[in-house]
This record gives structure tokens, C-alpha cells and sequence, in this order.
């Protein structure tokens, strides 16, 4: 069954108003890269105090000192991490050590990666839970979504847990859902709504009744 995850990247007080109205429908709650850089690991364990029972991931985008960083968000509350596939294999080894010491999981972002496929594989034989194809913020004005890449691994590695992020919005869903990602994470697509909590539910019943 394909999860939903959103991504909160705005102000705590404004992530947590999101979250007030949408967890009735996600399943994964992102503590986002701007977030974690305005308040640290303070968002996570708030987030964790309020809601105990909702995985959760933060972005941390680690790219040196695995272990050391995955630690620090493992210890906070999050149930994952992100690493950056461009990251060297030690760093990724580190913060997979980190993952297994405290029962959690290490996800992949892929982004920026010239070839998947080859990295991908390298990165399951070392173990990643999770790979997440994923187009730049600064690039989704001008670069498609990942929908060709994430097509490619699924091909290539059937049994592979595929994530999808980027300019997600839910006319773009008849587009990922076929190509059957583990997690699609959503951004603004939901949290810039008009009205983040019925749009969380109606992603929510696209992805349950697409992917049932």
C-alpha cells in the first residue's frame, strides 16, 4: 500500500497548524530541510510529543558524518533520516549503522543523480530501506518530475522501496500511482491548499483506492 508522507517546511507554529488538520490522512510526517534549519531537532521531538504514533522523517539531507548525524535525529524522536545518494559510501554506511543501533530506517534522496539505476543498486547492496526520486526546488520550474526515473527503477528492480517527491500535486497522481512508489510525499501541494486538510484527504482516497 502506497503511503502518504507530507513534507512541512514552513515556520514550527504554521507546521503544526498544517499537522492539526492533515493527519487524519497522512501516514509520514517530514520535518523538512527549512524547518530543521530554523528550529533543529526541537521540531522533531515537538512534533514527536504531539503526535507518538506518526512515523517520522528528518531531512536532514546528510552528505558527511552518517552515524554522527543520523544519531542525533534518531535520538530526537524521528523514525528516519534522509542521506544524499551522492554522499560517499561511509557516510551512507554510517548513518545505516546509526538506523539499525535505534531499530530505525535510512531513506535515499537521489537527487542530482546523472544515472540511477547503477547508484540505486549500490545503494541497496549496502542496505538503504528507501530511495527517493526527487526533482530539486530550485529546478521544478524547468525540469520534469522524476515520473521517467522512478518508471526506470521500477523496472529494473521490482522489489525496490521507491519514493517519489517533488512538485507533487494531485493531478499528478494518475501519473506516479501505476508506477506503484512505496511513499509519495507532497508539499505545498497540500500544506499551500486553500484548505490543507480536505486535500490531504482527498490525496489520501485517490492513493487508497488507486493502490488498494
Amino acid at each position: 500500500m502506497t503511503e502518504l508522507q507530507i513534507a512541512l517546511d514552513g515556520e514550527l507554529a504554521a507546521a503544526l497548524d498544517a499537522l492539526a488538520q492533515v493527519h487524519p490522512f497522512v501516514d509520514i510526517a517530514e520535518i523538512g530541510t527549512p524547518l530543521v534549519f530554523r528550529e533543529g531537532m526541537r521540531a522533531v521531538r515537538e512534533i514527536r510529543a504531539a503526535y507518538p504514533r506518526l512515523t517520522l522523517v528528518a531531512d536532514l539531507k546528510i552528505m558527511d558524518a552518517g552515524q554522527a548525524e543520523a544519531d542525533i535525529a534518531f535520538r530526537a524522536g524521528a523514525d528516519r533520516v534522509t542521506v544524499m545518494a551522492l554522499a560517499s559510501d561511509a557516510t551512507i554506511a554510517g548513518a545505516l549503522a546509526s538506523a539499525r543501533s535505534h531499530g530505525k530506517r535510512v531513506m535515499i534522496d537521489m537527487m542530482q543523480v546523472a544515472d540511477p539505476l547503477p547508484r540505486a543498486r549500490r545503494l541497496l547492496a549496502l542496505g538503504c530501506d528507501l530511495l527517493c526520486l526527487h526533482t530539486a526546488h530550485d529546478l521544478q520550474a524547468a525540469q520534469a518530475s522524476p515520473y521517467a526515473q522512478l518508471a526506470q527503477l521500477r523496472a529494473a528492480l521490482p522489489a525496490a522501496h521507491l519514493a517519489i517527491a517533488g512538485g507533487v500535486k494531485l493531478e499528478t497522481l494518475e501519473q506516479i500511482l501505476p508506477l506503484r512508489p512505496q511513499v509519495i510525499i507532497v508539499g505545498s501541494g497540500i500544506t499551500a491548499a486553500p484548505d490543507p486538510g480536505a486535500t490531504a484527504r482527498q490525496f489520501h482516497e485517490r492513493i487508497r483506492h488507486e493502490s488498494a
